[in-house]
């Protein structure tokens, strides 16, 4: 059965949580170093490094010592109300923050070619050198947008992380991103690069510099991950908001977890922001009065999706609707209970539920991830203003998959994940979303940061699984069609998976740095509780 339409969320033994908290100065509400409220204007530039030695030739979509065939697939350069974005990140953001942050940019109309043998450092000043050079007193963009004039300084610098911009011009641009079709210099893959969030004083026409810059290489000027990516630590924090996959910073978990999230990295599941980077960011549904928000399904009201153990229901019924996450913001969270009974100190736990239904038009999940229910587990990550704001681990959720958990064993040889019934481990086995740990290499007792398993296929009772089950040939870690929960699938204690809290064991992140006793943050009992079992119904 494909699940279609709103979905009705079942709970016995639930209720609900009223959420509390003082704004304070730092507010992840304010964005960490650009806003997420308003319109930002990147002022955007493409470039390339002649005699490089890491030269691709032609590419279908960016030939040499020419603009990309499409210089506006990045971004729309503006958008009158009602319009819907075209460039794909400026439709990314304006879906996942329901229009209330528009990222726009406009791009310089040639070309910019450095020479590799003339090139320092990594060519960006000289890239800003060369248009000033090009140019009188003023730069003009494609679309007829002005430097001097302002159209590119919309926002006034932030005093210092997660602290209010304000609305007014002040003489820094905005943001400056160099696109490369190719610079060995930065990267000789065929994508990858930084965004910078710091001011950089660099005098371009009548401006001081810029408040954030950026550069990627970027050869078919047609891959929007590693922009998505580093675009979004603006937005959300530093290495340590690494989620949905590996990333550097001190994780959470010793396994890198899956998924997706709007700072997923290579080993994600899908390019899709969740409810956790919509809360934190403030990113509210017009519609809504919650922030994590569904409804009654027997009146069609907003009631409060943020629920907790023995509280009652205040609509008065354990049912609740959730439509579809993308296009309405609804969501569910459920704090796993009895976690801090050992020690304040550990890190809370909470299982979150979304309805992901693909409308046309969303940006979503792949084409192999069906309709249904996607459930992950948040681990600390609480705080959203105050101290703390900014803290804590990355890796900090983690994706559970209706195939449920199992004790696999692998074949390192033929990259193999075994997986049968025996092998079922509701409460702290692996799922395939999950890049695993294992002693390999040298066999040595320990368990180091980069020792993990990437399987690229499963066998599942002895049988390989139809290759279009895969959301990328049949590497399981990228999503699979069994990853959503359909219509009489069931999360609870007596079920596979399990909705209890996880183990963790904090990780650092020293590649080989040897495995020492849990942090006092670290969860290191499952416990049992009366919560499910839930499942969803048409």
């Amino acid at each position: 059965m494909t699940a279609r339409g709103p979905i009705r969320i079942i709970f016995l033994f639930l209720y609900i949580l009223i959420a509390g908290g003082t704004a304070r100065a730092q507010d992840s509400h304010n964005g960490y170093w650009l806003p997420v409220k308003g319109t930002l204007r990147i002022f955007l530039v493409y470039a390339e490094v002649l005699n490089d030695p890491d030269e691709p030739g032609f590419l279908q979509g960016w030939e040499p010592g020419k603009l990309p065939r499409n210089p506006g697939y990045f971004f729309d350069h503006r958008l009158e109300p009602g319009d819907q974005p075209k460039g794909i990140l400026t439709r990314y953001y304006h879906q996942a923050s329901f229009g209330e942050f528009q990222v726009l940019a406009d791009y310089y109309p040639r070309i910019i070619s450095i020479d590799f043998n003339k090139m320092n450092g990594r060519g960006f000043r000289q890239v800003l050198d060369t248009i000033m050079q090009q140019t009188g007193e003023n730069v003009i963009t494609a679309n007829g947008y002005s430097v001097n004039s302002g159209d590119f300084d919309a926002f006034s610098r932030a005093s210092g992380h997660g602290t209010p911009k304000a609305s007014k011009p002040d003489s820094l641009m905005d943001m400056v991103m160099v696109i490369w079709r190719v610079n060995s210099k930065i990267t000789t893959s065929s994508s990858g690069g930084y965004c910078m969030p710091s001011r950089f004083t660099y005098p371009f026409k009548s401006m001081k510099g810029f408040m954030a810059h950026s550069y990627f290489v970027n050869e078919g000027a047609g891959n929007y991950v590693i922009l998505r990516h580093e675009f979004s630590h603006l937005l959300l924090g530093g290495n340590n908001f690494h989620t949905g996959g590996s990333g550097a910073g001190t994780k959470t978990f010793m396994s890198s977890a899956g998924g997706y999230a709007m700072l997923s990295s290579w080993d994600r599941s899908s390019q899709v922001y969740n409810a956790f980077d919509r809360r934190r960011l403030g990113w509210t549904h017009p519609e809504n009065q919650y922030q994590i928000s569904a409804r009654d399904p027997s009146t069609g009201n907003e009631i409060e999706g943020d629920l907790t153990y023995r509280q009652d229901f205040v609509h008065g019924s354990n049912e609740f609707l959730l439509r579809d996450f993308v296009s309405t913001g609804d969501a569910m969270r459920i704090e796993l209970p009895y976690v801090q009974d050992p020690s304040e100190k550990i890190n809370k736990q909470w299982i979150w539920l979304e309805n992901h239904q693909k409308l046309r038009g969303n940006l979503d999940h792949g084409a192999a991830q069906g309709k249904g229910i996607y459930a992950y587990i948040q681990v600390g990550k609480e705080a959203l203003s105050g101290r703390g704001t900014y803290g804590g681990n990355c890796n900090y959720t983690w994706p559970l998959s209706a195939m449920g958990n199992y004790d696999m064993t692998i074949d390192e040889k033929a990259e193999l994940y075994h997986v049968n019934d025996e092998l079922e481990n509701p409460f702290t086995g692996y799922n395939n979303l999950i890049l695993g740990a294992w002693d390999l290499k040298d066999r040595d007792g320990y368990i180091y940061r980069n020792e993990l398993f990437f399987a690229k296929n499963m066998k599942v009772n002895g049988e390989y699984l139809d290759s279009s089950l895969y959301g990328l040939d049949t590497y399981p870690l990228f999503g699979t069609s069994m990853d959503a929960f359909l219509p009489g699938d069931k999360i609870g204690i007596d079920q596979n998976p399990a909705a209890v809290p996880l183990l963790t064991y904090q990780t650092s992140s020293n590649r080989r740095a040897r495995p020492g006793s849990p942090a006092p943050s670290d969860n290191r009992i499952i416990h049992l509780n009366g919560l499910g079992r839930y499942h969803h119904r048409l």
